[in-house]
C-alpha cells in the first residue's frame, strides 16, 4: 500500500497534542483520533480522517498479531522492535515496555515498542526507542515520529530518543525528515552502532560465500583454523556459559561491566528459538576458545555479540564460529549478513576500533546508519 503524507507548516507536535482520546475495551489502551482546527495548522494532515493510535503495555489478539507482522514485513523492521525482545531489553533493568501501534484506515502505518526506565517503581520522564519506529516507508517517519512523541508527553515522558532502522540514502531522508520536527542528532562513539557492514548470502554455495580478492583474508583464516583443529559447531547450554566468561573478561578489558544473569538468560531463550538466532562456538583442544550470537529477522541476520579467550592460539580464534554463523545464515533462507556495526569514521577510540578489525575482511564497504536522535517532547523544535 502506498502512503502519501500531505505536511503543513506549524508546531510538530500540535497535531498529536489536539487528538482527542475515546476509550477502547482494554483500560491499558486508548486510542486517539486528529481533531486540528484552521486557526492551528497541523504539523501534518492523514488523507484519511480515521487515524487511531494504540499505546498498551501488552499486545493481545489482533493487536499482537498486526504489530508482529508489521515489524517482521517491514524494511527498517529489526530485532529489537519485537515483541520477543521486550524481556531481554528490560533484563536485570529498572527498564519498562510499552507498545504503539498507529493505524490509518485501518491499516498499520508505524509501530514501536518504547523502554522507559523507573526509579522505586517510579516512572522517569525520559524513554527510547531501539531501532524504531518502525515505518514501512522513509515518507511516513515524520508523521509516525511526532504521534509517538505526543502520545508520549501525555504519559509524562518529556524526553524521547529515537534510532528508526534504514541505511545510506533512506538514513539521510530519515534523519532530515527527524530534524524538520524538532529532533537534534546525540549519537555518541559509544552508543549503539550507526555503521555496518553487509554481505549478500542468498542462494550461494560454500564456495561463493566467501570467493573474491576482498575475502582473500578470511579464505586464509579459516584454512589457518582447519589446518590447528578447530572445530566449528552449533552452540549447546554449557556454551552459553562459557560465552558469558568470555564476554565478562573482554568487558573488563575495556572497563565495563558485564550483562545481569537476567539479561544473559532471557538473551538466551530468545536465540534459542530457531526462527530467532543461534549460538555458535569453536572448539580447540578440548575446550571452547571463542563463541558467536547471530540474531534472524526476516531475510536480516545479523551478528550480536562475540568473544573469545585472551590466550594466544595458532588461528584467528572470531573467524570459525562467524563462518559457523554465516552459513546457517543462509541455510535458513536470509538474504544479507549484517556484521554487527563498526566504529564512526571518527571514533579514536582504539580498543573499538581493534575489536571490530577482523570484520573487515568479509566486507569493506561501509553501511551507513541512521545516528541517534532526541528531542523535548514539549518543546516546539
Amino acid at each position: 500500500m502506498s502512503i502519501e503524507w500531505r505536511l503543513r507548516p506549524g508546531p510538530p507536535l500540535r497535531a498529536v497534542s489536539l487528538m482527542k482520546r475515546t476509550r477502547t475495551e482494554t483500560p491499558d489502551t486508548m486510542r486517539l483520533r486528529p481533531q486540528a482546527t484552521p486557526s492551528d495548522p497541523p504539523a501534518f494532515l492523514f488523507l484519511s480522517p480515521a487515524v487511531d493510535l494504540t499505546w498498551t503495555a501488552r499486545l493481545e489478539g489482533r493487536d499482537a498479531d498486526a504489530y508482529d507482522a508489521f515489524v517482521l514485513g517491514s524494511p527498517s523492521g529489526h530485532a529489537s522492535q519485537t515483541r520477543a525482545w521486550a524481556p531481554v531489553a528490560c533484563a536485570g533493568a529498572a527498564v519498562t515496555s510499552h507498545f504503539m501501534i498507529l493505524r490509518d484506515e485501518q491499516q498499520v502505518v508505524g509501530t514501536a515498542m518504547l523502554l522507559r526506565p523507573t526509579a522505586a517503581g517510579v516512572a522517569l520522564p525520559w524513554g527510547w526507542v531501539e531501532r524504531g519506529p518502525v515505518v514501512s516507508e522513509v515518507a511516513a517517519i515524520g508523521p509516525v515520529t511526532s504521534a509517538l512523541a505526543g502520545a508520549a508527553l501525555r504519559r509524562g515522558i518529556l524526553r524521547l530518543r529515537v534510532m528508526p532502522y534504514w541505511a545510506d540514502d533512506d538514513a539521510r531522508r530519515v534523519e532530515e525528515a527527524l530534524r524538520a520536527i524538532g529532533f537534534h542528532d546525540v549519537q555518541t562513539p559509544d552508543g549503539a552502532h550507526a555503521a555496518t557492514l553487509r554481505m549478500d548470502i542468498e542462494r550461494k554455495s560454500d564456495v561463493e560465500l566467501f570467493a573474491g580478492k576482498s575475502k582473500s583474508q578470511v579464505r586464509w583464516r579459516a584454512k589457518q583454523a582447519e589446518k590447528a583443529g578447530a572445530l566449528a559447531r552449533p552452540g549447546t547450554r554449557r556454551d552459553w556459559a562459557r560465552l558469558r566468561e568470555m564476554h565478562r573478561d573482554l568487558m573488563h578489558s575495556q572497563g565495563r561491566g558485564d550483562k545481569s544473569d537476567a539479561w544473559w538468560i532471557a538473551l538466551q531463550q530468545f536465540a534459542d528459538a530457531s526462527d530467532r538466532g543461534g549460538l555458535f562456538a569453536c572448539e580447540y583442544d578440548s575446550r571452547v576458545v571463542a563463541a558467536a550470537v547471530i540474531l534472524r529477522h526476516g531475510p536480516r541476520a545479523t551478528y550480536m555479540l562475540g568473544a573469545s579467550v585472551t590466550d594466544k592460539l595458532p588461528f584467528s580464534k572470531s573467524i570459525p564460529p562467524l563462518l559457523a554463523g554465516i552459513r546457517w545464515a543462509r541455510d535458513v533462507g536470509c538474504t544479507t549478513f549484517d556484521l554487527g556495526g563498526i566504529p564512526l569514521e571518527d571514533d579514536e577510540d582504539p580498543k573499538r576500533k581493534r575489536i571490530a578489525m577482523f570484520k573487515y575482511d568479509f566486507d569493506k564497504k561501509p553501511v551507513r546508519l541512521v545516528r541517534e536522535h532526541a528531542r523535548w517532547c514539549a518543546s516546539r523544535r
